[in-house]
């Protein structure tokens, strides 16, 4: 059939071997992308293990607060407790930290080679990464992350990549029915960020959605992209996302410069203004009105007599 060049007719497995690395920007990605997934190859007795790389802590946040740090560390601690707990539900280990600072994943050395040592020292035989497809920042560079660590680490067979902001174009939807209640628990644990977004209704949508093509007995399904080490590079090469997330950074620091010229410009009209009303409301301004209309007054005779 024409359709099935576009999206799989019949569920797959998306890792392989018994190691699975799932690699999270912030904690609650690892849930939403791929929970029920997850507690899926854990129950099928493979060993799951989430590496969560922020902190979900912006560096400014709180600043116009005196306790600012103390704010941001008993954010980034609710935010750690809240995947512990979602990771819980499904059966899962408890997730590793890494703690960076949210957005500022890209080109952050020091992140990923603290996960490059972890991911030695655990031999993963396939990573799961937010795919090369993401909007979000982090994401695309969570999935830059992976891409150069399943090239690098000899016991990464299979990069696997799970959607949460853009659908991805899948080749494997893996069956995870019998774990959608579990699902749905998992991520009601994320109370501090359900309190902004509608995450849950719109990942169970998503996910009940991803069942189009499987028929009626599947009634919940995780889309992924999943390719093998040795088939990555003809991948990067077709759709190169290290040079469109440059293309993406270069169009985000020149919209910087000129939202920063936009504010110094609006800030010269604003003092402008103020100095201009300084000078009508000044008592010189006042008394030297009646001047002015007589000046007036004397140009539109002279014009009406020529």
């Amino acid at each position: 059939m024409f359709e099935r060049f576009f999206t799989p007719y019949h569920a797959g497995t998306a890792v392989v071997g018994e190691r699975i690395a799932i690699l999270a920007p912030h904690p609650d990605d690892e849930i939403f992308g791929c929970g029920a997934s997850a507690s899926k190859w854990q129950a099928q007795g493979k060993q799951v293990k989430s590496f969560v790389l922020t902190a979900g802590v912006v560096r400014n946040e709180f600043s116009d607060q005196s306790d600012a740090e103390q704010k941001r560390l008993a954010k980034a601690l609710l935010r750690a407790n809240e995947s512990k707990a979602a990771a819980k539900v499904l059966g899962l280990p408890e997730p590793e930290f890494l703690n960076a600072q949210d957005g500022e994943l890209w080109d952050n050395v020091m992140i990923a080679s603290e996960l490059a040592e972890r991911l030695q020292a655990w031999q993963p035989t396939t990573i799961v990464a937010p795919s090369i497809w993401e909007m979000h920042r982090d994401h695309r560079a969570t999935a830059e992350i992976a891409i150069r660590l399943a090239q690098t680490l000899p016991s990464v067979k299979r990069l696997c990549f799970y959607e949460i902001g853009v659908p991805l174009i899948a080749n494997v939807i893996e069956d995870v029915t019998a774990f959608k209640s579990l699902k749905w628990q998992a991520m009601q644990c994320f109370l501090s960020q359900l309190a902004s977004q509608h995450y849950a209704e719109q990942i169970n949508g998503l996910n009940i959605y991803r069942t189009y093509t499987l028929g009626l007995d599947t009634q919940y399904a995780e889309a992924f992209y999943s390719v093998d080490v040795a088939e990555l590079e003809p991948l990067l090469q077709e759709y190169a996302p290290t040079q469109t997330t440059l293309a993406l950074k270069n169009a985000e620091q020149y919209t910087y410069l000129l939202q920063q010229r936009l504010v110094e410009q609006q800030e010269q009209v604003q003092q402008l203004e103020t100095a201009l009303q300084q000078m009508y409301s000044s008592r010189s301004w006042r008394i030297t009105s009646p001047m002015r209309k007589l000046s007036s007054w004397l140009k539109r005779l002279s014009v009406q007599k020529k």
